[in-house]
């Protein structure tokens, strides 16, 4: 009976010895996929997410500013158009304008000749009389003043029409407000300078005697001329324009510079994510595959850690009530000894506080997850932020992150349902063990 007795505590010695050293085994993988995979996910949330965020929203942004800036520089380009287009008009109103009196000059000496028995005096530049009826050139006088009429009178019309046609009409089309009051100005200024040209006539009917380059009303309506030019700031409103063209198109070069800023920074991290090492050689992923990818690489191993903590404690447990029923009343191992021999991460014995907080540290992985699923789904609604994937990779990616959150919840519960049922009492717990 002895005899036996001696076997069977040897064989549970040895069993213990064997229970032990696979602990001892199962301890270092344990602690190889905790450290791994906590520390795994605090620097590829810090190192490769958080960066690939901020980067994906600061392109984001890049782009709409670019395009807006790009449409807001394409109408200012249309309006710039419809403003040479509304000078060049300009141009040859005070063109018109300034040439008034020399065409006229010639045309009094025409009309002279005319009504002296020579051939009828055309308008200069293909203008039309008026259907104002002059009379008789025998009647010179009143003659002269009225043909002098109906010529100022046809150089004012074609003015209004260019301004109409030319000047009005392509700002028109544009709908620029802030031209109205200059379209105003400009009819505003040819009228002055038609009314102020016929006040000269009614008080001087006859100034068409002696009208050459050195008489006062020729002096005068070169100089309204010039006057009628300068009021009109015409120099100015094309150099604000330029500016505020010239000062778009900075804006762009600067988003430009941002932009290959950004994506030299894509790079950096896409090469910084290439030649991270491990123990099977350099990763040599892409960010964005590793970013998709990395809900169920962290829920793997997640998994592998949890079951070696599973395994662990169901190691400790069979270790303890083996060791407990060959000493009963706790004279060789007390409990304390047997947890302070085989330490568990989350230890059944240990209060219900340190191992709240064991837990939650072991779920780091399950935030990180979370968190690159949140960047996911809000990138997913970023323009090329992930380009190239098409509807099938879409659903293949949903299906992985159901089963990265599958493997989270079953290793959750199993190290649960292990606590729950390590089943020891001991003077180092407050009751029942909870889970």
């Amino acid at each position: 009976m002895a005899e036996i007795n001696m076997n069977l505590q040897k064989a549970i010695d040895d069993h213990l010895k064997r229970l032990y050293e696979r602990y001892k085994s199962n301890t270092k993988v344990f602690t190889a996929a905790l450290v791994g995979h906590i520390s795994l996910s605090i620097v590829f949330v810090i190192s490769i997410l958080l960066p690939f965020l901020f980067l994906q929203i600061d392109a984001y942004k890049t782009n709409s500013e670019l395009e807006r800036l790009s449409q807001g520089i394409a109408q200012q380009e249309q309006r710039a158009a419809a403003y040479r287009q509304a000078m060049n008009g300009l141009k040859k109103v005070y063109e018109a304008v300034e040439n008034t009196p020399k065409p006229l000059e010639s045309y009094i000496q025409a009309l002279e000749k005319e009504a002296a028995g020579g051939p009828a005096a055309p308008m200069p530049d293909g203008l039309k009389p008026t259907t104002e009826s002059c009379g008789s050139p025998g009647n010179k006088g009143p003659w002269m003043e009225c043909r002098i009429r109906e010529y100022m009178a046809a150089r004012t019309a074609q003015c209004q029409d260019i301004l109409a046609n030319e000047i009005a009409a392509p700002l028109q089309r544009l709908d620029i407000k802030e031209f109205d009051q200059w379209k105003e100005d400009l009819q505003a200024g040819v009228k002055r300078y038609g009314d102020r040209f016929r006040n000269e006539m009614t008080a001087n009917p006859s100034f068409w005697r002696g009208f050459n380059r050195d008489a006062p009303i020729y002096k005068s309506m070169i100089d309204g001329a010039h006057r009628f030019y300068a009021d009109q700031h015409f120099e100015e409103i094309g150099r604000r324009m330029e500016d505020a063209t010239a000062a778009r198109r900075a804006e762009v070069d600067q988003l430009n510079q941002k932009k290959d800023q950004i994506q030299k920074s894509k790079e950096g991290l896409n090469n910084a994510l290439k030649n991270i090492k491990t123990r099977f050689g350099k990763l040599g992923l892409e960010v964005d595959d590793a970013i998709l990818l990395a809900p169920l690489a962290l829920a793997a191993l997640f998994f592998v850690a949890a079951l070696q903590l599973c395994q662990n404690i169901q190691l400790r447990k069979s270790f303890h009530r083996l060791f407990q029923a060959s000493d009963p009343q706790k004279v060789a191992i007390t409990d304390a000894e047997i947890v302070l021999a085989m330490p568990l991460w989350a230890d059944p014995l240990a209060p219900p506080i340190q191992r709240k907080l064991k837990l939650a540290a072991l779920m780091i992985p399950a935030i990180a997850s979370a968190l690159t699923l949140l960047v996911v789904f809000y990138c997913w609604t970023i323009p090329d932020a992930f380009s190239g994937l098409t509807g099938i990779d879409y659903v293949k990616y949903m299906l992985y992150y159901l089963l990265s959150g599958g493997f989270f919840i079953y290793g959750f519960q199993r190290i649960l349902n292990a606590i729950k049922n390590y089943g020891v009492f001991s003077s180092v717990t407050e009751g029942k063990p909870e889970a």
